[in-house]
């Protein structure tokens, strides 16, 4: 295949035609159509947003629109912001000129690495599974939306400009690769679609979507069973760097039993993971059920039948029908010989050889498979009809137990999940002779990689250990800082000495990791130590964890001093404070004083301006702490950085609600996750406010009387927050703690944490009217 890239001409006429309307708009119109109005005029109606960095990169030619109803939303928006009548610009002329944008001349750069448009791809081409073809030679059943559709479909809207990391998870044959496909067609049929079949590619697609970026056409970088492209030889940190900058869209599938035992890897933690689930729920089955009574499908009803004990994906795929033939295959007069054969290439896989492997080698190890001590007893079938059998479609279906691939086979993934299920990974799942046979045929980077985390899956360290060493003592950083991931199972002062290698040549990420070794071992000055290192090394996450809001503990100015405690505040009897007492002045009160609640409130306010202002300047775009650092949000927890202009319009909401909330004479009062967030930031400014700029503090409060707990932040901490869960998004530790499965989540009770709750209310009776619109 070859990439596209567009031409100059009819992209560069759209280009001179959108700067052309703004202009005319601000002739015509009663008011002036800046990008900012533009933007904000775009958020109504359930439309398409436009960032103002969107609405720019158009006029200066640098992209086109995703799609129509992007263009659609734009006119509008052009129509509000300059009060023009709705319509008055000509749709028709902007449909022709849009179409002619799209289809506009191409020429061609030659790459091995297959390309072509979103809309354009072949579900089967991309690895959807296959289903039993129908008289009309159909093997990809209608889609049934999946419950995740919508939050999947929203992730790829958000990152479609901008780049970002989408992952769907879930077990083999749930669905994940038609999940990903019909949500890419649906949301970027216009992107360019970048496959590396293999990680030996991976340097070819890189520089392919790198190109497409400088060539302003936006791209999908497709990583099914993502898994073979991490890791050695894998995407590395500066190529997922240059992803970012080049707004890359990363859209990639991974099985869930592989992504709990991968070591911590940059692209994984970047990534906005959804679940797939295996089993179907409720609403999915009755929708299934819709669909079959408008249109009769026999492979779907006979999955219905079934969907009580199998995914409807799965059993579209044939999985459980081919696993029990496996199963029942290794008796007297079945398929013995053709089993071992599959059991054999199941194993080889699980212990690592993901990439096809050759008749000859199953051929070689399959005998040891066969049941019984004498193996001739059970009458196995020859050789010739036992390679018929594992390698042909079976019952009228059109999977097979052992799947051609390029020159070799391999075995149906679905039944290394049922396998799996059945027994578990453990030090003995796996035969002796397998492992030396892996480690042998494995001889590649990425092969040795891929060994070694399954042998780490298995608590086969031993295996681990040998197929990395070589790569290790020849200096190569991954494999060093790897051996460190996999050895603090089972021995943490190996891990420590690997890690330590990994750093003394310089790897930044080690910095961290070795940082989360010390922390998860109860050290934490050491981890401490240690992240500062990493922070001080650029390393992003690391130093956002130095971003967590505080009070400013230096001494306040002598001019906003807060006076003495009364003399009548005392011992007890016992001979200690009586704190409560004093926190409590002649009418009762306990609570934040009014001269601590007027600079909270210009915190808040001040706040809020900076927020709104940053979201213009960066509208959808990720945040990160070189190229887009934007106080306010760059302050924010490392999970809200890809988060859209629509979500930080409503963050920077949160700060104008909690002010308005002092400026009525009540306390600011958090209804939800956001407004905890910005309370704590503001609590932070407000604070160093009055220790730095005492000058601009002492006017806003000159006519308030003072008094003795003025400025105790600790208090407002205590007594306007329910809690400060919020805050564990800042620790190291706790990375996933804002996943509602994560353990430690279920175990504090947390709630909302995740970026995309942080606005929903926690009690109804609390909630802030969803009317009450925006200040800016």
């Amino acid at each position: 295949m070859e990439h596209a890239t567009f031409g100059d001409g009819a992209r560069d006429e759209f280009a001179r035609a959108i700067g052309s309307a703004i202009e005319e708009a601000a002739r015509a119109g009663a008011t002036k159509p800046t990008l900012a109005r533009i933007a904000r005029a775009s958020q109504r109606d359930g439309r398409p947003s436009c960032s103002t960095t969107a609405i720019s990169a158009w006029k200066n030619g640098d992209r086109i629109p995703a799609s129509w109803s992007v263009v659609e939303s734009f006119l509008a928006a052009l129509e509000r912001a300059a009060s023009l009548h709705q319509g008055e610009i000509d749709r028709e002329k902007w449909r022709r000129l849009f179409k002619c944008a799209q289809g506009a001349p191409v020429s061609a750069m030659g790459s091995h690495v297959g390309t072509l448009l979103v809309r354009d791809a072949d579900p089967l081409e991309l690895k959807v599974h296959r289903a039993r073809a129908t008289a009309g030679g159909n093997a990809v059943p209608d889609y049934i939306p999946r419950d995740v559709d919508t939050s999947v479909r929203t992730a790829l809207a958000r990152v479609s400009d901008g780049g970002g990391v989408i992952l769907l998870t879930g077990a083999s044959t749930a669905g994940k690769t038609r999940c990903a496909y019909e949500a890419m067609r649906a949301v970027l049929p216009d992107h360019l679609l970048v496959v590396p079949r293999h990680v030996t590619e991976l340097p070819d697609a890189v520089t392919q979507a790198v190109r497409a970026a400088k060539a302003h056409t936006r791209c999908v970088l497709w990583l099914n069973d993502m898994e073979q492209f991490l890791g050695l030889g894998g995407l590395s940190l500066p190529d997922i760097r240059a992803l970012r900058r080049a707004g890359t869209v990363l859209l990639g599938t991974i099985r869930s039993r592989i992504l709990a035992d991968l070591p911590s890897n940059e692209l994984v933690r970047l990534a906005e993971q959804f679940e797939v689930p295996r089993l179907w729920s409720a609403p999915e089955l009755e929708r299934a059920r819709d669909h079959l009574r408008s249109r009769h499908d026999e492979r779907l009803r006979l999955a219905l039948a079934q969907a009580e004990d199998f995914g409807v994906a799965e059993t579209l795929a044939a999985g459980p029908q081919l696993w029990r033939e496996l199963i029942s295959a290794s008796v007297v007069e079945g398929h013995p010989r053709g089993a071992a054969l599959v059991w054999a290439a199941i194993d080889l896989a699980l212990a690592g050889l993901v990439e096809p492997v050759s008749v000859e080698l199953l051929t070689e190890l399959h005998e040891a498979y066969l049941p019984g001590r004498n193996k001739q007893l059970i009458g196995p079938e020859p050789l010739d009809e036992a390679l018929s059998w594992a390698g042909s479609p079976h019952d009228g279906g059109v999977t097979r137990l052992l799947v051609p691939d390029g020159e070799g086979v391999r075995a149906f993934d679905y039944l290394l999940d049922a396998h799996l299920r059945d027994r578990g990974p453990s030090p003995e799942l796996i035969p002796e002779r397998i492992w030396e046979v892996v480690l042998a045929q494995g001889s590649h980077r990425h092969q040795r990689f891929s060994v070694a985390l399954a042998a780490h899956a298995n608590d086969r360290m031993d295996v681990g250990r040998r197929a990395l060493l070589p790569l290790a003592e020849s200096k190569d950083v991954d494999a060093m800082r790897t051996l460190g991931l996999l050895y603090e199972r089972s021995d943490k002062k190996e891990a420590v000495r690997w890690l330590r290698l990994a750093v003394d040549a310089g790897d930044v990420l080690a910095l961290r990791l070795m940082g989360n070794l010390h922390f998860r071992n109860h050290d934490r000055r050491a981890a401490s130590d240690w992240y500062w290192k990493a922070a001080e090394a650029g390393d992003e996450v690391s130093e956002s964890y130095y971003n967590e809001p505080r009070a400013n503990p230096r001494p306040v100015p002598e001019c906003l001093m807060p006076p003495p405690s009364p003399t009548e505040e005392s011992v007890t009897e016992d001979g200690e404070e009586d704190w409560e007492e004093d926190l409590e002045d002649e009418e009762g009160y306990y609570g934040p004083t009014a001269r601590t609640l007027r600079v909270l409130e210009a915190a808040l306010e001040i706040a809020s301006d900076m927020a709104y202002d940053v979201l213009e300047e960066i509208g959808d775009q990720r945040i990160d702490l070189r190229n887009k650092y934007a106080y306010i949000f760059s302050n924010l927890p490392v999970v809200t950085w890809s988060m859209d202009a629509r979500w930080r319009r409503q963050m920077a909401r949160c700060f104008h609600d909690l002010a308005s909330d002092i400026k009525t004479g009540n306390w600011p009062h958090p209804t939800c996750t956001g407004e905890e967030m910005a309370l704590h930031v503001a609590i932070e400014h407000a604070s160093n406010m009055v220790v730095d700029e005492p000058e601009l503090v002492f006017p806003w409060v000159a006519e308030i009387p003072p008094h003795h707990h003025d400025w105790d932040w600790n208090l407002c901490v205590d007594v306007l927050f329910e809690d400060t869960d919020v805050l564990f998004l800042y620790e190291p530790w706790s990375q996933g703690i804002e996943d509602s499965g994560n353990v430690l989540n279920q175990h504090l009770g947390m709630a909302n944490l995740e970026a995309e709750d942080w606005f929903k209310p926690f009690r109804a009776d609390d909630a802030r009217d969803p009317e009450r619109g925006f200040p800016r």
